[in-house]
């Protein structure tokens, strides 16, 4: 019995798909969370083999939700179910850790492959996206790395909020640290990235999909 946890943060979206997947056979959904920060608890608690979810996620996005899974699990396998029909997520997601990749006008009729083929450890992406996005991942396209990879997780975490919009002492106060130290980590995120401005963070969040902008 394969076990499932699905995290999306639209109840019916959970619920519908919980009936799907339990009506297949030989899967069983055994956990549920509704937004980024409860995924690493919920694996903990669970142990899925397999997780589906949403990139668009409150409060940490989907893509960093990936990261951060595959840093503490490097056996339970990843399908993104999202409504956003953009290559450039789906060589994000693959590059992060997930192992599949479809859309959510597709799950009626795609979603039972993918999970089959996830199974099988096999990556899956939605037919709904043409040839050349097949071919560019056959290339190794999805495993170009990006310029925040030099940093750390909390200094991920840091760049996210400060993209956000957050002061600095609303940063601290969010990550349990001192104001000086979230000042301390902005000027090491700066020089790591070869910035001067908070401008110039907020759009290499945004270029490399660090926040969502939808």
């Amino acid at each position: 019995m394969n076990r499932i946890a699905i995290v999306d943060d639209h109840t019916i979206i959970r619920q519908g798909l919980r009936r799907i997947i339990e009506e297949m056979g030989g899967y069983q959904v055994v956990g549920e969370a509704g937004d980024g920060l409860d995924i690493l608890p919920m694996i903990k608690r669970t142990h899925p083999h397999l997780i589906i979810l949403d990139i668009s996620l409150p409060r940490l996005r989907g893509i960093e939700a990936i990261r951060k899974v595959r840093k503490t699990n490097k056996t339970v396998r990843i399908l993104v179910l999202t409504m956003h029909k953009n290559e450039h997520y789906v060589y994000e997601c693959l590059a992060a850790g997930a192992q599949g990749y479809i859309l959510k006008e597709d799950a009626d009729t795609e979603l039972l492959a993918a999970l089959e083929a996830i199974a099988k450890g096999t990556i899956y992406v939605s037919r709904s996206f043409s040839g050349h996005v097949i071919e560019a991942l056959a290339r190794n396209k999805a495993q170009r790395g990006s310029p925040l990879d030099v940093l750390t997780d909390r200094e991920r975490d840091i760049l996210r909020l400060i993209a956000e919009g957050k002061t600095n002492r609303r940063i601290a106060d969010t990550l349990s640290l001192s104001k000086r130290t979230v000042e301390h980590h902005r000027l090491h995120i700066m020089k790591k990235l070869n910035v001067s401005s908070v401008a110039d963070l907020v759009k290499l969040a945004i270029k490399y999909h660090l926040v969502d902008i939808t």
